[in-house]
């Protein structure tokens, strides 16, 4: 089985994208919603500093790019 491509390098555009997808789900409950718009401020803030900075395209981190479904994990 081949293995797969890990992601060396994110481009600062494609946050913009997952922005607009943060904004396009619907409400599940107050809860919820209230953690899509802190993380949709924070994204906004990091992509807005990046900009700033004139920077087009971030480094992947190697131990990051490895991992997979970190939210999924059981913690006990």
């Amino acid at each position: 089985m081949p293995e797969e491509k890990q992601r060396k390098s994110m481009r600062v555009s494609e946050l913009d994208k997952v922005i607009t997808l943060l904004e396009s789900l619907e409400r599940v409950d107050k809860t919820a919603d209230y953690h899509k718009r802190m993380a949709i401020a924070y994204l906004k803030n990091f992509a807005d500093c990046l900009d700033d900075k004139g920077v087009k395209t971030i480094k992947v981190r190697p131990e990051v790019a490895a991992s997979s479904g970190a939210h999924n994990k059981k913690l006990n």
